[in-house]
Parts: C-alpha cells; sequence; structure tokens
C-alpha cells in the first residue's frame, strides 16, 4: 500500500459561459498522520480562481477542515461529502462548453494497483471501503458536461511506505486511457516535498507562480514553466530534485487553453508572486527568464552597483531613431535633408562626450583607489617600491629619538599573523557546509555567516541565507518526524538557531511534543510486538487477539497507521481461515471463525456474506 499526497485540477477550454472550480485540501485527517499544507495549498488556489482569474465564489466549491457551508449543505471533507457535492455541481451546475476546476490536496493511496484519494475519514485498514477511486472521481467529471479534464497530482507519501515503491502509476493509465491530459508534480520514482519557507508545497508554489505570471495559458505552455520553475525551488531551498511529468493524449489537447481571460491577466501580476519571473519570449512558447532570479542570488554591494542608475544625456528618440508607422526600428532610407544630418552629428558628439566623461571617472576613481603606489613612485628615493615598502624610514619622537615606523598587515603577515578572511571568503565557505544536506550542516553554515557583520555589504543577502537554512532545519525536523523518527527530528530541532523568534519558539514546542511521542512510540511499539506474539498459523482466535493488542493503539498515536494495517492482514488472514474449514466441510468452526472478524475493515462484510450462507447450509443439514 502507498500513501501520497494529491492534487488534481480539471480543466475545461476558452469559450465558457461559467467558471467553476472544487477546491479540497485536509490538513487534520481522522485516522491518519496530519498534513502541514494541504488545506494552505486548497486555499491558495481557491483564492486566485476567485480573487484574480474571475471565477465567480457561488459556482466555487472549497473544502477544507474549515470552510463554511454551501448550497446549504456542509462542506467538511468526507467521503460522503466530496462524493455528493462534486457529483451535484457537475449535474445541476455545469452545462456544455463550461470550464470546470478541481483540486485535491491531501492524502492519496495506491493499493492493490488502484489509487485512491483518501478523504478525512478515510482509514488505513479498509482503504476499498473508506477511500475514494481515482477511477470513480475521473469518471465523474468525464461525463460531466464540461469536454475537456486536466488532472494535476500533487503527492506527498506517509511514513508507513516504503522506500523504492512507485506512486501514480494507475492515475497516469487512467488518464491516458479517459484521454484527460495529467501532470503529476514529481515522477514514480521522486518525491513531492512542501517546505516551512513557503507555507505551501513545491508544486503548488510553483503552479501559482505560473498562473499569475500570464505564460501558462496552454496545457503545454504549463507544462513548460512546470518543468524549469519547479526544480529550480527545490534547489533553491536546497531539496531533492521534483520533476513534474505530462500525460497527453492526445497530443493536441497539449494546445488548450486553460485560463478564461488570459488577455485580462494583470500586468502587475506578470512579475509572478516573488517578484523574480518574467514574461516568456517570443519562440511560440512561454518560458520563464532566469535573469531576475539569477540576479537575486547576487550580493547586495553588488545588486546596488547593478541597480544604480547612471545619468546619461537625454536622447531625442524622434531624431536618434527613425519612426515608421509606430514600429520603434530606425528607417533605412532618410530623405536627404539638413534636420536628419544635424541630429545625427548632434547624437554623435553628446555620445563621445560622454563616453569622455565616463572614462575620466573611471581613470579617477582607479587614481583614488591605488594613490598611495602612485604617490609613493614619485617621493624619496628612486628605488624599488618592494624596498620601500619592506624598509620604511623611521620617524623621530617627540624626544628626538627614532622610532621604527609601524609594519604595515602585509609585512605582519609574513610574521605569522594571518589577514583576516573577507566576507565573500566567509559567504563561500558557509555555503560549503551544504553539500551533504544534513541539519547539522545548515547548523554550521549559519554559524559561519552569523559572523558577517551588519556593516558589510554581503550582510543583508548573508541574514536572507540564514533564515532561508534555518528554516530548512526545521523542514529536516518535520520530515524526521513524519516518518516517525523522533528522536531524530529532536536533534535536528535542536540546532535550529534563534534568528527568527516565531520560528524559534516552534521549534522548541515541537521538541516537547516530539519527546512525547517518541515515549508513546515506544509504548505502542511494544503493544505491536506483543500482538505480533500472539499469532499462530492456522488457529483465528490467535489473529483475533493480536488484533485486540493492536486497537490499543489510538488514531492519531505513533505507530497507528502500522497498528491498522496489520489488523486489516489479520482480519483477512481469520477469513481465508474460516473459508478453509468450510471448504472441509466443517462449516461450524467457519461460522465461529468468520465471527471474529472486527467491523470496519475490509473483510468484515465479504466475512457476513458468508456466515449467513453457511448457517443457511447448518439449517439445512439439521433438517435433512
Amino acid at each position: 500500500m502507498v500513501l501520497c499526497k494529491l492534487s488534481t485540477i480539471y480543466i475545461g477550454h476558452m469559450g465558457m459561459k461559467h467558471h467553476a472550480c472544487i477546491a479540497i485540501g485536509i490538513n487534520q485527517y481522522q485516522l491518519l498522520q496530519p498534513l502541514s499544507y494541504a488545506q494552505e495549498d486548497a486555499e491558495a488556489l481557491y483564492g486566485f480562481l476567485t480573487e484574480e482569474a474571475g471565477f465567480a465564489p457561488d459556482g466555487c466549491l472549497l473544502m477544507t477542515d474549515s470552510s463554511p457551508s454551501l448550497w446549504g449543505q456542509s462542506t467538511y471533507p468526507n467521503r460522503e461529502n466530496i462524493l455528493r457535492l462534486t457529483e451535484k455541481l457537475c449535474s445541476e451546475h455545469l452545462q456544455q462548453g463550461d470550464l470546470l476546476w478541481c483540486f485535491f490536496s491531501g492524502y492519496g493511496v495506491s493499493y492493490e494497483g488502484k489509487d485512491y484519494l483518501m478523504p478525512v475519514d478515510g482509514n488505513p485498514a479498509d482503504i476499498q471501503g473508506t477511500g475514494i477511486p481515482v477511477e470513480l472521481l475521473l469518471n465523474t467529471l468525464k461525463n460531466a458536461p464540461t469536454e475537456t479534464v486536466l488532472v494535476l497530482v500533487d503527492m506527498n507519501r506517509s511514513q508507513i511506505v516504503k522506500v523504492g515503491e512507485m506512486i501514480g502509476a494507475q492515475t497516469a493509465e487512467l488518464a491516458r486511457g479517459l484521454e484527460i491530459p495529467t501532470v503529476l508534480s514529481c515522477r514514480p520514482n521522486q518525491v513531492s516535498r512542501e517546505t516551512s519557507a513557503l507555507r505551501q508545497g513545491f508544486f503548488t508554489t510553483a503552479l501559482l507562480e505560473g498562473l499569475r505570471s500570464g505564460q501558462c495559458t496552454t496545457v503545454k505552455s504549463l507544462d513548460r514553466f512546470l518543468s524549469d520553475r519547479l526544480p529550480e525551488l527545490c534547489d533553491h531551498h536546497l531539496r531533492p530534485k521534483q520533476e513534474p511529468l505530462m500525460v497527453v493524449n492526445p497530443p493536441g489537447k497539449a494546445h488548450l487553453v486553460i485560463l478564461p481571460d488570459a488577455a485580462g491577466v494583470p500586468t502587475a501580476a506578470l512579475a509572478g508572486r516573488n517578484g523574480n519571473m518574467a514574461v516568456g519570449a517570443d519562440d511560440g512558447f512561454d518560458r520563464p527568464q532566469m535573469a531576475a532570479t539569477a540576479r537575486m542570488e547576487l550580493p547586495t554591494a553588488t545588486r546596488n552597483a547593478i541597480d544604480s542608475p547612471v545619468e546619461m544625456p537625454r536622447i531625442d528618440r524622434a531624431n536618434a531613431v527613425g519612426s515608421n508607422g509606430g514600429d520603434d526600428r530606425p528607417n533605412l532610407a532618410q530623405p536627404e535633408d539638413a534636420d536628419n544630418g544635424g541630429s545625427d552629428k548632434s547624437f554623435l558628439q553628446q555620445l563621445v562626450l560622454w563616453s569622455s566623461a565616463t572614462a575620466l571617472v573611471l581613470l579617477l576613481g582607479v587614481f583614488l583607489t591605488n594613490r598611495s603606489i602612485f604617490i609613493g613612485q614619485q617621493e624619496g628615493n628612486p628605488g624599488s617600491r618592494a624596498e620601500n615598502a619592506e624598509n620604511p624610514p623611521p620617524q623621530k619622537s617627540a624626544g628626538g629619538e627614532l622610532v621604527p615606523q609601524k609594519q604595515p598587515l602585509a609585512v605582519q603577515a609574513g610574521t605569522g599573523t594571518k589577514q583576516p578572511p573577507s566576507s565573500q571568503q566567509v559567504w563561500a565557505e558557509a555555503k560549503t557546509f551544504l553539500k551533504d544536506g544534513s541539519a547539522s550542516s545548515f547548523n554550521r553554515a549559519v554559524v559561519k555567516a552569523r559572523t558577517i557583520p551588519a556593516s558589510d555589504p554581503l550582510y543583508p543577502q548573508a541574514q536572507q541565507d540564514i533564515e532561508r537554512w534555518s528554516l530548512t532545519i526545521l523542514d529536516i525536523a518535520n520530515g524526521r518526524a513524519a516518518r516517525g523518527d523522533f528522536l531524530g527530528a529532536i536533534g535536528a530541532a535542536k540546532l535550529m538557531p534563534d534568528v527568527n523568534g516565531p520560528v524559534y519558539n516552534q521549534s522548541k514546542e515541537a521538541i516537547g511534543q516530539w519527546q512525547d511521542l517518541s515515549k508513546q512510540q515506544e509504548v505502542n511499539t511494544d503493544l505491536l510486538s506483543a500482538a505480533k506474539g500472539q499469532i499462530k498459523r492456522g488457529a483465528a482466535s490467535s489473529y483475533s487477539k493480536g488484533i485486540q493488542q493492536a486497537n490499543k493503539i489510538q488514531p492519531g498515536q505513533p505507530k497507528y497507521e502500522s497498528a491498522q494495517l496489520l489488523v486489516g492482514e489479520w482480519s483477512e488472514a481469520i477469513l481465508k481461515i474460516a473459508q478453509l474449514r468450510s471448504s472441509q466441510g466443517k462449516l461450524k468452526e467457519a461460522v465461529e471463525a468468520a465471527s471474529l472478524v472486527p467491523s470496519g475493515t475490509k473483510s468484515y462484510q465479504p466475512a457476513q456474506k458468508a456466515i449467513a450462507n453457511w448457517k443457511t447450509k447448518l439449517e439445512r443439514q439439521k433438517k435433512g
């Protein structure tokens, strides 16, 4: 079985009369480990669609842990509500040619080769009975009046997922068969991630940047944008690579328009949420340009030098460049008149004067920077500068005694005193610590970078990196806790520096919680070991005793999901024992064994049907 976090979006094409969306995000599961930013992902996309993309709120459904009711019905994202409201929206609120988005962010399960969405009441011990089959949801939207469906799947593995297991294979297969363009947030052998620094998943962050940038107007341009931006985000936050995967069948659907009015996107929005995304090149595809992003990585002093305005002579564009029907290209054929010739000459004169002034300023800067060198060459003996530097002339004290001149720093270096490293060297050394990606390496980088003084031009950039690296330490700690490694999470959180007060306090609170969970984990581990010790092959009662032990672990506690998996497996084993006894003609023993299958498991209903059948046969035997 595989648990993951899924995000799905269904999109129709342009020229639509009505725009609707379903946004589902679940953080606080009843029987599964809570998620951090699934609800935030859904709310962010819902906000974009209703506030920026022109979707009418009365036709948009938001389903989270705390969302308000809609159409007089609860929007709490349990299995019943999700299925009922999705069907209601498709059948009652849509018509031919409408545009529909549907977003799901939460756990997903790959069980026996089939993918399921897990609602808030999803039970890992009864996935088939409590999960929502992806096939069912895709078919529901495929049968809606909308003509096209686009699915985006964001996966976040649960702690019970085994290393190396592939996720999303059936979803991709279904999408290909149903001809639904589908984008997986990562390849099947990768893991989708989220970060405290963004307060969102990487996939949702890249998605919203693309939508706001104006570069993602079609399925193909969205794929191109995510393929560039998503790995870049992971690299910027020092997380493992995450690459999206798109399935489009037939290929022509790659050109479908995915926003109701791309031309209506505000120009200011084209910069993206972080202001570092530019409009794509005119190559037929919308691609993000990374020049601005690369600029953000420069030291503050360098950026200031680049950004400083250079006052240039004012140039009359009408004279410098000819006008041709609004086109700003120069006219190649100009009338032979004196005005144009004079304008060209004036422009050249201004250009020469400006260039000369610039060269003079540069020479003056060089002279001032090396003033002592130039003066030293002109004064004193015409001997070498090296000799003068090594043997400075003695100076007289107030009493007339000769006092040796203080040696410069370069000479002191020769006597064993090292020159302190520059801030640029300190910053570069701090970054070298990040190679292994461990919490301790980020801590060492922070400690090193904090030695850069506040007066240094690199200080603002260093502070940004320090905060980002600190949040990465918290991400590492949260990741370990999600896998059930509470001791490792505590160790990582203790390396959290106090550069951000709220985040530092959050890590301290988390340490206290993880200490309690670590103790509970030890108790529950012992319970599971005792439960496994009860099992005896072929003895249905032993499996029943094991189930009773495993059920002592409550929802939300460490090892609960593992316990529920064992409960499901042992329930299935009891049913097989009962079926074996039935095949041997031991109907009474079969009924007794099947009666031990607990409710709430996938084997319960088959067991009840078998019991009724076997009791009927027993009654016939008595009458016979």
